[in-house]
């Protein structure tokens, strides 16, 4: 009897014992696997700061949170990969608000031309004055939106002339991508647009079916646009955003605690993102300077005089409260 006593004491030790282990080592939980797409070319700040972002996810999850990164439009156009991320095949997006006009037409304001004085005072309308309203507006089109990334502003380039006044655009064939203010915005100024597909821009400039082209410094640069160009204006015409947004069912399916993190490294990764496109702006002009391409930076405001046809083409598609209320909050930020 004693002897049976013992073993059972030895046994309850055991079992108290693993017990005790297992409350403090708490295996972790399945590991949640997730899918990220965006348009940029894997030397933009945008890709490189994704890539430590999602590093600092898994080690702050403890491997828990796992996030693939697909660049440079892997999984699809910028159009069709936003569409696939609002109907859950793709987890989370870094998306240029442009590409969802046809979910969210008010979510256009951001791409007004020339209303943004500079970096600063976009980045205050952005992540202040108009926070509120822009997450509203991408929940209402079917995204979780999460942190603002940046483009920058955008820059002419083209074969024909220097460009450092508005009349320098007049009668130039410009590639635009299919978006309404930047189409608005160049034939306000006189130019002569043409619809094009990113991935069939370089061959439309070198053969010449159009004489230029606008995007940020960096992605003219990663693109290789310059080779097939011989001018660069800094016209700074519109800022262009990105936005880091996930499905909201992938976002559901993580912790608060996930989430928090998530965001928390997002928000980081952004604001880098955004330093390093300015800072590396000035270095990317220099090597195409090195490469011959002719930089000019006009003056803005006379382009910006120039914009009356366009403001009222993008009022009317806009609706006037929307663009009332946007224009509200871009005067807010610019008073600081």
């Amino acid at each position: 009897m004693t002897r049976i006593t013992s073993m059972t004491r030895r046994s309850a030790l055991i079992v108290g014992a693993s017990a005790s282990l297992a409350a403090f080592i708490r295996p972790s939980r399945a590991a949640l696997e997730f899918r990220l797409t965006h348009p940029a070319d894997t030397s933009h700040p945008v890709h490189i700061e994704a890539e430590k972002m999602v590093q600092r996810i898994a080690e702050r999850t403890n491997g828990e949170v796992k996030i693939t990164i697909f660049p440079n439009n892997a999984l699809g156009s910028p159009v069709e990969t936003a569409q696939q991320t609002k109907l859950g095949a793709i987890d989370f997006i870094l998306l240029n608000p442009a590409n969802i006009e046809s979910m969210s037409k008010t979510i256009g304001v951001i791409n007004i031309p020339y209303q943004f004085d500079d970096y600063d005072h976009a980045h205050r309308t952005l992540d202040t004055t108009a926070r509120d309203w822009i997450a509203k507006q991408l929940k209402d089109a079917g995204f979780q939106w999460i942190a603002n990334f940046e483009w920058g502003f955008r820059a002419l380039s083209n074969s024909r002339r220097p460009v450092n006044t508005p009349d320098d655009v007049k009668g130039l064939k410009i590639r635009v991508p299919p978006e309404l203010a930047i189409k608005a915005a160049f034939e306000a100024l006189g130019a002569n647009t043409q619809t094009v597909a990113f991935q069939e821009v370089y061959l439309a400039l070198a053969n010449k079916t159009v004489d230029g082209q606008d995007n940020p410094v960096a992605t003219t640069y990663a693109a290789k646009f310059f080779e097939v160009q011989s001018h660069v204006a800094l016209t700074k015409h519109i800022y262009a955003s990105i936005m880091f947004a996930a499905n909201p069912r992938s976002w559901g399916r993580m912790s608060d605690e996930q989430r928090a993190i998530v965001t928390e490294e997002a928000m980081k990764a952004g604001a880098e993102a955004r330093k390093g496109v300015r800072e590396k702006e000035e270095w990317y002009l220099s090597e195409m300077q090195k490469a011959g391409v002719a930089v000019t930076r006009p003056a803005v405001e006379p382009f910006r005089e120039r914009m009356g046809p366009a403001y009222e083409q993008l009022k009317k598609a806009l609706g006037d409260e929307t663009w009332n209320t946007w224009a509200e909050l871009v005067k807010q930020a610019r008073a600081g």
